[in-house]
């Protein structure tokens, strides 16, 4: 049985967690890779700080699976008001990218003149995508060239069937767990860049999927709500046993495609879904951040760089504050940013 639902506000609720996730990952990444080895107090509440994140971005992807794979599509019409909404902010700010980089070169380095400046520019991009969150974007919007085509498919199956295919990819996925994907750059191996297109791009099956089983009761919420603590226990206790062996700090299972990211990101979904709030304020601040998340997504590391260049990272207070603080900040400042965008003629197009 499929279950019909018109409440699309947990659809906001998890697009919120989603982009909080992201934020929590970029600011509490230093922690865990700077402190290892030196303050282990420290790196465990970074460690666990990330280990309860790691839904954040198969999340955005089973939200774009749940809300686009349900529907039939003019195919001219789809792919230019998908494009129009990602492609053009992501051109605007990969330009703004490439600015603050070479503002952020020292002045002997910095390339001058049109050929030399192309010519840093485009190793930039080659070598490291100018920014390494941009590997998310480079991905969506290769993988909505195929969603009218899989929507079509999904919509034929049963859902016997999809589970099946489910199966079959966290298969894949776990068989690949080893396999270095080319994500951030575009330099080397393409087949390898295709390759982990193909395995994020279960996530938007897998939203779909999940979008269409029954509401979930009380018990099942909370059986759902224990299983995410316990994949954030997993994920942090697993880290420290795997680093302690080799050595040296081994965060495998902090890949998105691992069995126990799955898990967690099934495990929020499932918990959260057709979870309404009730209280105006919050209802208002939640659709707010999920309208404006794509565009918090692209200028949220700018505004990272920003305060770690001017020395507030997570080292200003002891991390229990600091990581929310930071969260907090870089949230705030990302949405202002967007918002006075937005608020320009115009700046809706570009802003994101």
């Amino acid at each position: 049985m499929t279950a019909k639902t018109n409440n699309i506000q947990y659809l906001d609720i998890l697009r919120t967690l989603a982009m909080l996730g992201v934020i929590i990952i970029h600011v509490s990444s230093p922690l865990v890779n700077m402190t290892y080895g030196k303050n282990m107090p420290y790196w465990w509440i970074g460690n666990v700080a990330d280990s309860a994140v790691r839904f954040a971005v198969p999340l955005f992807l089973m939200l774009s699976g749940a809300t686009l794979l349900g529907k039939e599509y003019n195919l001219g019409e789809f792919y230019s008001r998908r494009f129009m909404r990602v492609l053009v902010p992501f051109l605007f700010w990969i330009v703004v990218y490439w600015v603050y980089r070479w503002c952020m070169l020292l002045p002997k380095l910095q390339p001058h003149g049109f050929n030399d400046i192309m010519q840093w520019g485009t190793n930039l991009f080659l070598k490291e995508g100018v920014s390494k969150h941009f590997w998310y974007i480079y991905m969506i919007l290769f993988l909505y060239l195929f969603i009218p085509f899989l929507g079509k498919v999904l919509r034929k199956i049963t859902m016997p069937a999809i589970s099946n295919l489910l199966l079959l990819w966290a298969v894949l996925a776990f068989l690949c767990r080893s396999m270095p994907l080319n994500i951030y750059t575009w330099g080397g191996d393409y087949t390898s860049k295709l390759l982990g297109y193909a395995l994020f791009s279960g996530y938007l099956v897998l939203g779909y999927y999940l979008s269409r089983l029954p509401v979930s009761g009380f018990k099942t919420r909370l059986l759902f709500a224990l299983v995410f603590l316990v994949s954030i226990a997993v994920s942090a206790v697993v880290t420290y046993f795997f680093s302690l062996k080799a050595h040296k700090l081994v965060l495998s299972i902090y890949s998105y495609l691992s069995i126990n990211s799955l898990i967690q990101s099934i495990a929020i979904f499932m918990w959260m879904k057709d979870v309404s709030i009730k209280n105006k304020y919050i209802s208002g601040i939640n659709s707010a951040i999920s309208n404006y998340s794509y565009g918090i997504y692209l200028v949220h590391i700018l505004v990272i760089g920003i305060l770690f260049n001017n020395g507030i990272y997570w080292s200003f207070a002891h991390p229990l504050l600091s990581l929310p603080l930071l969260t907090d900040m870089v949230l705030v400042c990302s949405f202002a940013i967007i918002y006075m965008l937005r608020k320009i003629p115009g700046g809706k197009y570009i802003a994101g």
